[in-house]
């Protein structure tokens, strides 16, 4: 009886690990339209709250993702490849994030920003090399 409880306990232990650690990547993205045309947004977030945009970009240009909160929270960013697998993030924590990525190829990319402590208004921004 013992053994069953301890590999309930370990199983149990291992699914909120996952799901306090890993991203939602099922958020319902909005479609921001070109990397190179994207202005910044502006946007309001609750604790433990999640935003996803997608955005597309060209195959070797450069691109730097940035956010930045209030000081009294935690903002994490996660950037996914059109197959869903994880191509660059910034979990650290304080309100700043920053990723910079090189696509191989053609396509979007989605940005699952990640409020882990405290309202707040958040700043997204992307800026693509010339």
């Amino acid at each position: 009886m013992k053994s069953i409880t301890r590999f309930v306990t370990a199983v149990v232990a291992v699914i909120l690990t996952v799901a306090i650690l890993c991203p939602a990547q099922d958020a319902k993205s909005k479609d921001l339209g070109k990397g190179s045309a994207f202005n910044g947004k502006k946007l309001e977030m609750k604790d433990n709250g999640e935003v996803a945009y997608l955005l597309s970009f060209t195959a070797g240009k450069e691109f730097e993702a940035t956010t930045d909160g209030l000081k009294n929270t935690d903002v994490h960013l996660f950037v996914y490849d059109s197959t869903s697998a994880e191509v660059a993030k910034d979990d650290s924590s304080g309100p700043k994030c920053s990723v910079k990525f090189t696509p191989e190829k053609d396509g979007q990319y989605k940005f699952v920003i990640k409020n882990a402590g405290g309202t707040n208004t958040v700043t997204f921004n992307v800026k693509v090399a010339k």
